[in-house]
């Protein structure tokens, strides 16, 4: 309910103690987190972060880089919608990506059903999907 102010209040408690932060926006096992890459929603974040993230620079004499971290469930639409976001902000860099809760790859195996994001191979397409498409639309405009 209170993401934004929780993300603020993280990134001003560690900031004078990092070499640069990762704001997981992806994490499947954190109840509606996901929702923050909806676009609207996603642009009061990166914009209310990076005006703290200036402000701290400013406060500390230094710069730490913040990093957005997204899901590879993303459809075209919304990988879209976090490129332009990540731009539009000037985001540091992106890191593509968390794990999936897709279990297409893991149909029929044991523990299947089980909550929690996937990591490994059951990733991969997904994750190489979510790169080739930021890589597309970011060029060199923002690391990945």
């Amino acid at each position: 309910e209170r993401a934004v102010d929780d993300y603020l209040h993280c990134l001003e408690r560690v900031y004078p103690h990092a070499s640069y932060v990762t704001v997981n926006i992806s994490s499947p096992n954190t109840k509606n987190l996901r929702q923050l890459q909806g676009a609207s929603e996603l642009d009061s974040l990166l914009g209310t972060l990076r005006g703290a993230q200036q402000r701290l620079a400013d406060q500390h004499k230094r710069y730490v880089p913040v990093a957005l971290k997204i899901a590879p469930d993303l459809d075209d639409d919304q990988i879209a919608n976090v490129a332009d976001a990540l731009l539009r902000h000037k985001m540091d860099g992106v890191i593509a990506t968390n794990t999936t809760i897709s279990r297409e790859a893991v149909v029929g195996l044991a523990h299947a059903e089980e909550a929690g994001g996937l990591s490994g191979q059951p990733v991969r397409e997904g994750s190489t999907r979510v790169i080739r498409a930021l890589h597309g639309l970011l060029g060199d405009a923002v690391p990945i």
